[in-house]
């Protein structure tokens, strides 16, 4: 008996020892965590891909892999202009195949976008040509060349797909982007609310039968609305691009220049639908006064003033 009182409290203490050895292990079943290994929230990133692509060091590259990018800090100087801190040094950086947006309002919507992208962490650079860089007004020169932010989106191409950049050819190989660019900006521009113009019933009325805009709200170049749907309009020779229809018009074309560029006494063209010449009057071609003032061209290619 008295062996049996001793031997309870003994095994008591060995059923205890082994609830305790038990709960222990089971509480580290199910975390994903390792022993001395804390856990991250931030994003690991191995390679870029957009739809234009990446020049880096003279080449088109789409991935481009995240590790061959410099990492820094970035303060936002422009629409367009950067300054990425590398070690001890601060470096400024042009966005590679863009330039200043010709309205203010779209210069400022720019610099506020850069900077919510930066405002994610440290960004990646990656230069277009080594060692190519652009003057700049003040005297400086800045690098040229693309930059990622931390979650991996292109500051460039996510300017173009708000409508916020004006893209140009650039230096430092900007012919491998340029084109591509250029398309990502005609699919990003908005559709114009159309405003019911009068229908088009012969040379007596629709005096709007061509409009003339110099300066275009989207990127400060001329554009040419025409009434017929599919039309072609030709500028001293130069063929606009056609963009349908937009502003109660069926067709728009967009230039190169703004409509100062092309001078006074404008040579105007439009080639319809069925590939005939629009004749104006006895002639197949109207005449813009002044380039750089709006115009309304009714069918027989009278020009007329037009107040915005």
């Amino acid at each position: 008996m008295r062996k049996t009182r001793f031997l309870y409290p003994f095994l008591a203490s060995c059923v205890l020892l082994l609830s305790i050895g038990c709960t222990k292990e089971d509480s580290g079943e199910g975390s994903s965590a390792q022993p001395n290994e804390p856990e991250s929230s931030e994003i690991s990133i191995s390679s870029f891909r957009t739809s234009c692509g990446t020049v880096h060091k003279g080449e088109l590259i789409n991935p481009v892999e995240a590790d061959e990018g410099d990492r820094g800090d970035v303060r936002v100087l422009g629409p367009n202009l950067v300054a990425m801190k590398m070690g001890r040094m601060e470096q400024t950086i042009k966005l590679h195949g863009l330039d200043e947006p010709y309205l203010p309002s779209k210069r400022a919507e720019a610099t506020q976008l850069l900077e919510e992208l930066s405002a994610e962490g440290e960004a990646y650079f990656y230069p277009a040509e080594p060692e190519c860089v652009v003057p700049l007004e003040d005297g400086n020169e800045a690098l040229v060349g693309h930059l990622f932010s931390a979650r991996g989106k292109s500051f460039s191409e996510t300017l173009i797909r708000n409508g916020t950049a004006q893209t140009s050819m650039d230096v430092c190989q900007g012919s491998l982007i340029s084109s591509c660019y250029r398309a990502l900006e005609e699919d990003s521009e908005p559709i114009e609310t159309p405003t019911p113009l009068p229908e088009y019933e012969g040379p007596s009325v629709a005096p709007g039968f061509i409009l003339w805009k110099p300066v275009s709200d989207n990127d400060g170049r001329l554009a040419v609305h025409s009434l017929p749907y599919g039309t072609s309009v030709r500028v001293d020779s130069e063929r606009g691009i056609d963009r349908g229809p937009g502003n109660g018009f069926g067709s728009l074309a967009r230039f190169r220049r703004s409509g100062c560029g092309y001078g006074k006494r404008v040579k105007l063209e439009l080639i319809l639908s069925d590939g005939s010449m629009h004749m104006f009057g006895d002639k197949p071609f109207a005449i813009i006064p002044d380039g750089c003032k709006r115009w309304l061209v009714n069918p027989k290619g009278v020009a007329t003033p037009n107040r915005k």
